[in-house]
């Protein structure tokens, strides 16, 4: 028995030491080792900062870059990307930044730009933001997908890109846009002007571009989706930059309870939407049949179990989260631009 003990107290030290050795080499040596083999390749930076790096100053320059009026001009990048521009402007176009304990080359210059992103060698991956599985609550659709997954999953949904079927997707832009057209006249006083921010207009524009074209709903109808994914990704943000130690997803804090009731919410409602979509397709219901999702479940049936349910769902969620968001400010900003540039509002016009 005394035996026994001895050798499980043994084993319990050796495994203490060995965690406490590996935590070390992650948490320190190995970004510092990493960091002198950068340096002695003429690449200057910021010095490793343990266990966050870089990521609180990020999150304090966005936060303080954003709290400023913005100047109606193109500079825009020192508001947008704050840390980024300063990386550039202090240490080169080329330069050392830590994304926590994984260093992180900041590359400004044009040629390599396109260098890395025409490779095709495989070496060059995705950043490891996807190794915090609370981040991937998101979405897990093909953007965050690498290697053979990601260039099967593109294989499948790239037909639904093609010209022809956005090109049959025309009326569902035109009636939205005619909607909002009718919306805004509608709020025009008898003195011909009215004040509004277009910002949130343009926020239900895109979404409900988004509902009628993906899904062959409305924006009333996908506005829970559209709820739940932004405020999923107010709590991913913020699980992306805080530290991620193994087992945190388990843990039944008030936010990991939140952000797994808002993916449970979300994956019901559309696994609802798809049975729908399913039964009117078997049905022969030929209305909304050029939508994204009618077109995606033709793909699933003729992808013999590549392209699965939960595929689809992840597909779904990507095309909310990334579409909305993205297309209001391009049009809250071309709106912005046309109104310092009214030359440009007459050639619009003509």
């Amino acid at each position: 028995m005394e035996a026994f003990s001895k050798s499980f107290l043994l084993c319990f030290l050796v495994l203490i030491l060995y965690t406490l050795t590996r935590l070390a080499y992650t948490t320190w040596l190995r970004p510092k080792r990493l960091e002198k083999l950068l340096r002695q390749q003429g690449i200057k930076g910021r010095p490793y900062k343990f266990l966050l790096g870089d990521v609180k100053e990020m999150a304090k320059m966005l936060e303080k870059a954003m709290s400023k009026p913005i100047t109606l001009n193109h500079q825009i990048i020192g508001r947008v990307m704050p840390f980024f521009h300063e990386m550039v402007q202090n240490y080169g176009k080329i330069s050392l930044g830590w994304m926590k304990t994984t260093p992180m080359l900041v590359i400004a210059d044009a040629e390599l730009v396109r260098l890395v992103l025409t490779d095709k060698s495989g070496r060059i991956v995705k950043p490891p933001s996807s190794s915090n599985p609370l981040v991937r609550l998101l979405h897990r659709g093909v953007e965050s997908l690498e290697g053979e997954a990601w260039a099967t999953r593109r294989r499948f949904i790239t037909p639904a890109f093609q010209y022809e079927k956005l090109k049959a997707m025309i009326p569902q832009f035109s009636t939205s846009c005619q909607d909002l057209i009718c919306r805004w006249k509608k709020l025009v006083s008898h003195q011909g002007s009215f004040e509004l921010d277009v910002a949130p207009e343009f926020q239900v524009l895109a979404g409900d571009v988004i509902a009628k074209t993906a899904f062959g709903s409305s924006y009333e109808e996908g506005k829970k989706i559209f709820k739940l994914q932004n405020e999923q990704a107010t709590l991913v943000l913020e699980a992306f930059y805080s530290f991620y130690f193994p087992g945190l997803r388990f843990m039944p804090t008030k936010k990991n309870k939140r952000r797994y009731s808002i993916d449970t919410q979300i994956k019901t409602t559309l696994r609802n939407i798809i049975h729908m979509k399913e039964q009117a397709l078997r049905n022969g219901d030929s209305d909304n049949a050029n939508d994204l999702l009618s077109l995606l479940l033709r793909l699933k049936a003729q992808a013999d179990n590549e392209l699965t349910i939960e595929d689809v769902i992840e597909e779904c969620k990507l095309f909310y989260f990334a579409g909305q968001e993205t297309t209001a400010n391009l049009l809250t900003w071309t709106l912005v631009l046309l109104s310092m540039h009214p030359n440009w509002q007459e050639k619009a016009r003509e």
